[in-house]
């Protein structure tokens, strides 16, 4: 098979060299780094003597900070609850076991770095498949979750939540393939997260967050041989109770067709009923119980009896569902809570939007029917998916700490490994990149950014040769002609083609090394290959159309047949139509997930953000790298496969960085850390004094560190590999005073420094004083030749000067004659060919100016004939006209005289109607008008006899009136004048009383005026102090909040609202299909199923109240008692619930 010729060359050289093995005592070291001789025999031969040949199988090997996992293929007596408390016991302490490389450790040093250096940490797991990544992951998140501090019964709640979403993930995005009966088919980024208050020496669990990538959605309908589908139809199978196999429609898995495809039904190792036991209590952890469960197998089940449905063959060529496969229908649309008329519909037609028009069109039968078919199962249970991680997420990722600072994170990283099949698909590419990615991300902190520090630490250094794999990453990333940018332009093309695909990216790409085009599948160490009598066959086959590309790893054949369908895989519109008119609540919030109001993006754009966001994400945190390693093919305890371990080492650079962290110093802090940590709790004055550099160093003395374990930097110490439990030593006693012994230990090393500092002292003047001696003398020797030198130079020059003068007049008069000569010949000439030219033109001008003459008579006669013919046509267009006028104006009167006719016709009508009707209407009138008179007579009559009776009424009242009047107007008379005495003598106190207030009255507004001077005043500075204060108020709170937002942008991506989507690649495309906005189940059908609605659960957003903050998801459910009354409403586990 083909290989790289620079690994072939590097091959030949290792056989070359004679392999010289270490001492026998080094045999099964705990760390690769303690070996004398670092060749890749060496490394081999300690990992298979730990593998193999120690009394207890040892598979993990450490390498400084990185952890070495071989796969053991069984179960060891070294991941019980003692050893996670014999290394939480470390923990606490501040110093972990020696020599017991482990999982366990890696997760304790991660939270004790998180914890005493207040940043990020990440373990990122990686390796091929069937390496054990999965079960790697699994112990690291069990000791973090097992060991982190728990005040209250809701956080331990949270940490059995995160220990239970593993086998809710698994059972859905795991599967037995060739190399692993557990392989993780998603790549996951699980952040543990932490309050970490400023000073504190723990931290406490708050929940966890679950970014994932790239479901394989194909194996939900296709298989390889000796693989077999997701774990969840065999885990229904034999868990479900057998009497409820008919109402979830559970058939033997050999009789689904989407699960028998590979061969085996069963697993070595995984017993599906405890597994199923296992999923339904994680379930029920994450408030998913009772009925939402059997929604949820509904769903699952109704995915595989689909693939049951057969089509058949019409007259007309399209597809109807088969008669003996009617039975799997009826079962689907009951377990979807849908008709099977719906169902039946969406898989023999789909709907196109075309000129914003819905047209309905049957599909062809054969190939393009069963792929819709497949289409709507495996976007059906992606959405299945997606839907349990954010229902996981909803759970964990609760974050009501205010302080967002104080919160820390630990992301353990589980991707997919690398692969090269025989024929490679969008699936491989897109994992190969991410494990690109990630071996540049190992590359850049393991090797190139370990060299980049001791450079700009001035620490000795001899730098290596670092694997560099960017040619490939900007392949994919180009943001104008990268990969998936061309991939999504071809998708959005009217007729995607897979050819012009190829055209276009051979085109931009011609001369990158990392890609070439090939004719055949199968390149590098792919596993697999072609079928017996392929070749065959083959010759009248398709031909292969692809491309090759050389990772990191290994060389990949890629088939582009499929990219472009595999980019444009979505949940076709009529699909999400179809499963919100579903009777099941829970099928309708699954149908309807994905983008709303929003073009859908492709799978490489999708993928793309996340792998970016995954890495920024990295970026941001100190890192930890676990490789798991696979010890053989067979899947064996006890087989050791030299030539399988090796090839993974070398594609996993481990080699390499092997190299660096042995001659390096991979373990190092910062002056300040140990300054801060120390210096409040030093008494001793001698060694307060000192900056940090010389205290951190002082600190060293006094722990006996020898000073070949480090090398001093310019801001940090570095220490050598496997000293690492030094500084954690360090670090475990931080807080605390120095014993008389460790300071007595400072003042000596501190005294013998002073003397040698005054011997150098002297030394250097001593030396300094000679160089300044010879310094004056070379000076005064140099000023003495000087002036020699200049005399001497003055008298050349001088001579230099005289005879250039000579010679520049000797060449300017023999050139003054040249040039006169040259002047007069250059005039003559000029003017002889000036006088020839002059007569040329003088006898083209008369030649021209006759031509015009006869231009100008012929121009004449020409327009003299035009107009008379002019005039002729327009006097018979002018007659046209008038004989055409006049018989217009005849057919005119003709018609205006028939309109007058039917017009008075109608006018005497209509008279003769119009006299009728006054006629009629004068006699009622008159009527009207004798019964109105007889009516107003009997009011005159009435009135007149009430008008007599009042007006005598009015006379007797008219007299008593005056009599009261007169009586009133004596009585007022003799007040107004009593009034007018009193008011004279009041108007003469008020006179004199003004006059005493008034010289009062100005005392006061003196005074008044002083004091409202004052008070202003007053006010003037209190509110300029106030508005300062204000102002830098806001400021901080400003400068506070800017601060918040960064640590959010660069640690929680995921808060923070995408407001760089619209700067991403363009790779949105429209999906064919009808309105998503059509109308689905009424609000009085809705009301109908509230109490299921509710029960399921309901998402809401809890916004933060940050312009640029996401809000969280809660997921808000109600449960009723057995008379459907609500007796308890809950937006989480533990105490978040209210009970009615």
């Amino acid at each position: 098979m083909p290989k790289k010729k620079n690994d072939e060359d590097d091959e030949e050289k290792e056989k070359v060299v004679t392999f010289t093995p270490n001492p026998k005592s080094l045999d099964g070291v705990p760390d690769l780094s303690m070996l004398v001789y670092l060749e890749m025999k060496n490394v081999l031969c300690n990992v298979e003597h730990r593998f193999c040949k120690m009394a207890r199988k040892s598979p993990y090997t450490s390498v400084s900070t990185i952890l070495l996992a071989i796969n053991p293929y069984e179960r060891l007596p070294i991941y019980g609850q003692d050893v996670i408390n014999e290394f939480h016991d470390g923990q606490k302490k501040g110093r972990l076991p020696t020599g017991r490389p482990h999982p366990y450790g890696v997760s304790a040093r991660s939270y004790m770095r998180m914890i005493q250096r207040k940043c990020n940490q990440s373990v990122i797991v990686c390796g091929e498949s069937g390496a054990g990544k999965t079960e790697t992951t699994k112990l690291l998140m069990r000791y973090l979750a097992m060991t982190a501090p728990s005040s209250n019964m809701e956080q331990s709640i949270v940490e059995q939540q995160i220990i239970a979403a593993s086998p809710i993930l698994e059972a859905y995005g795991n599967a037995k393939t060739v190399l692993n009966n557990n392989s993780s088919r998603f790549g996951k980024f699980t952040k543990l997260l932490y309050d970490v208050p400023e000073k504190a020496r723990e931290g406490r669990i708050l929940g966890s967050y679950l970014e994932t990538y790239l479901l394989e959605k194909s194996r939900v309908v296709f298989q390889a041989n000796n693989e077999r589908n997701y774990h969840i139809p065999y885990f229904l199978y034999h868990g479900v109770d057998k009497a409820d196999h008919e109402k979830f429609g559970i058939v033997h898995p050999k009789e689904w067709v989407y699960a028998n495809q590979g061969g085996p039904v069963e697993v070595p190792g995984i017993n599906d009923v405890e597994r199923y036991n296992e999923l339904a209590e994680s379930l029920k952890l994450m408030r998913i119980d009772g009925g939402i469960q059997d929604d949820l197998w509904n769903i699952t089940c109704g995915i595989f009896n689909l693939g049951n449905v057969q089509f058949k063959k019409e007259g007309d060529g399209f597809a109807s569902i088969e008669p003996k496969a009617q039975k799997f229908l009826d079962h689907v649309a009951r377990l979807w809570g849908v008709d099977s008329k719906s169902v039946t519909e969406r898989l023999t037609t789909s709907t196109m939007k075309v000129m914003k028009k819905n047209i309905v069109k049957k599909i062809n039968h054969g190939e393009d029917a069963l792929t819709n078919r497949d289409s709507i199962a495996k976007g059906i249970y992606e959405n299945v998916f997606l839907y349990l991680c954010e229902r996981i997420n909803a759970e964990l990722y609760q974050t009501d700490e205010e302080d967002i600072k104080s919160i820390l994170f630990i992301g353990i990283l589980d991707v997919f490994g690398f692969e090269n099949f025989w024929i490679n698909s969008l699936e491989q590419f897109c994992i190969n990149f991410t494990n690109e990615k990630l071996q540049q991300f190992f590359n850049y902190h393991i090797i190139r950014s370990e060299q980049e520090e001791y450079i700009k630490e001035s620490v000795f250094w001899k730098p290596l040769t670092v694997p560099d794999n960017l040619e490939y990453i900007e392949f994919v990333e180009d943001k104008d002609y990268g990969f998936y940018t061309l991939l999504d332009s071809a998708c959005k093309a009217p007729q995607p083609d897979s050819e012009a695909l190829m055209q276009e990216l051979f085109k931009r790409h011609a001369n990158r090394k990392c890609v070439k085009k090939i004719t055949k599948p199968g390149s590098g160490n792919a596993r697999g290959g072609p079928a017996k009598g392929s070749k065959k066959k083959s010759k009248g086959g398709a031909k292969f159309d692809g491309f090759e590309v050389r990772h990191f790893a290994d060389l990949v054949a890629y088939d582009v047949s499929k990219f472009l369908i595999k980019n444009m895989e979505a949940v076709h519109p009529d699909t999400a139509k179809m499963l919100k008119k579903s009777k099941n609540v829970l099928v309708q919030e699954i149908g309807s997930a994905g983008p709303k109001g929003r073009k859908k993006k492709s799978v490489t754009a999708v993928f793309a953000g996340g792998i970016k966001t995954l890495m920024k994400n990295l970026h941001a945190t100190e890192p930890y790298f676990v490789r798991c390693v696979n010890p053989n093919m067979q899947k064996s305890s006890t087989i050791w496969t030299e030539s399988v371990v090796e090839h993974q080492l070398r594609c996993g650079g481990l080699v390499e960085a092997l190299k660096v962290l042995k001659l390096g110093y991979p373990t190092r802090v910062p002056y300040s850390t140990l300054y801060d940590e120390y210096h409040g709790n030093v008494t001793n004055p001698l060694i307060k004094n000192m900056g940090p550099e010389s205290f951190s160093t002082a600190l060293l003395i006094a722990f006996d560190v020898n000073e070949d374990d480090y090398e001093l930097g310019l801001t940090k110490i570095f220490f050598k590999p496997s000293k690492a439990a030094v500084l954690d030593a360090i670090m475990g006693q931080a807080g605390q005073p120095l014993s008389v012994a460790q300071n007595e230990k400072i003042t000596k090393w501190v005294v013998k420094k002073r003397i040698k500092q005054m011997v150098g002292s002297l030394r250097a003047f001593l030396e300094l004083r000679k160089r300044v001696r010879l310094t004056r003398a070379e000076a005064r020797w140099r000023y003495a030749g000087r002036i020699a030198a200049l005399l001497g130079g003055t008298v050349l020059n001088h001579l230099d000067i005289a005879r250039k003068n000579i010679i520049e007049r000797k060449k300017k008069e023999a050139a003054l004659g040249m040039q006169a000569f040259f002047r007069g010949t250059y005039q003559r000439s000029k003017y002889l060919k000036r006088i020839d030219k002059v007569r040329k033109a003088t006898k083209m001008v008369w030649i021209c100016y006759r031509r015009y003459q006869d231009r100008i008579e012929l121009q004449k006669w020409l327009d003299v004939k035009v107009e008379e013919t002019r005039k002729r046509e327009e006097e018979r267009r002018k007659r046209e006209a008038e004989e055409a006028r006049q018989r217009a104006i005849e057919e005119e009167r003709r018609k205006a005289a028939e309109a007058e006719a039917e017009r008075k016709r109608k006018e005497a009508m209509a008279e003769e109607d119009r006299k009728n009707y006054e006629a009629k209407k004068k006699q009622e009138e008159l009527e009207r008008a004798r019964a109105e008179e007889e009516r107003q007579a009997k009011e005159r009559e009435e009135e007149e006899r009430k008008r007599l009776d009042d007006e005598r009424k009015k006379a007797a009242d008219a007299e008593t009136q005056r009599e009261q009047e007169r009586k009133l107007k004596e009585e007022e008379e003799r007040k107004h004048k009593e009034e007018d005495d009193a008011r004279l003598e009041q108007e003469r106190d008020a006179a004199r009383k003004r006059i005493e207030q008034k010289s009062l009255t100005l005392q006061q507004e003196k005074k008044v005026a002083e004091s409202e001077e004052r008070e202003e005043r007053k006010q003037k500075r209190e509110k300029k102090i106030k508005s300062k204060r204000d102002k830098r108020r806001k400021a901080e709170d400003r400068r506070k909040d800017e601060e918040e937002e960064e640590y959010i942008k660069t640690n929680f991506s995921e808060m923070v609202q995408d407001s760089d989507e619209d700067e991403e690649q363009d790779s949105d495309y429209d999906s064919s299909g009808s309105d998503s906005a059509d109308p689905v189940l009424s609000i009085a059908q809705q009301l109908k199923q509230f109490e299921k609605i509710a029960a399921t659960g309901q998402l809401f957003l809890k916004y933060t109240g940050k312009r640029r903050r996401k809000p969280q998801d809660r997921i808000v459910k109600v449960s009723f008692d057995n008379k459907y009354k609500p007796k308890q409403i809950s937006w989480g586990s533990g105490s978040r619930h209210i009970d009615f």
